[in-house]
């Protein structure tokens, strides 16, 4: 786990953005209620959608506030993933389905070792 709290960590960005809980929750689409409990630290574990929402808001990596939460190990692998989605957001949809044909033969690949 890191060494965040994921209520802090919210709080922080927000604020950085200059935004009451109130809007944040409006943008989101989330009740202005759990984020005041998420960043209070009552609510332990928002769903992955709450925190989706609320990182595309504050224009934060969804995997670093998923790992902040405690969804995912603290290791080097979540940022190799997280950079390789930042990449992918500049493809055509021909090079994103090249891209998928290659995970799958690495899959069956790795599947037949």
């Amino acid at each position: 786990m890191s060494q965040y709290h994921l209520g802090n960590y919210i709080a922080k960005q927000r604020t950085h953005k200059n935004l009451s809980i109130r809007k944040l929750a409006q943008l989101a689409n989330v009740s202005h209620t759990e984020i005041a409990r998420i960043e209070s630290g009552e609510r332990k574990h928002p769903s992955p959608l709450v925190l989706k929402n609320i990182a595309h808001v504050l224009g934060c990596n969804f995997l670093e506030m998923m790992r902040i939460a405690g969804y995912l190990e603290d290791d080097h692998h979540t940022e190799s993933i997280s950079s390789i989605f930042a990449d992918l957001s500049t493809l055509t949809k021909e090079e994103i389905e090249e891209v998928k044909k290659f995970i799958k033969r690495l899959r069956h690949k790795h599947d037949q070792n």
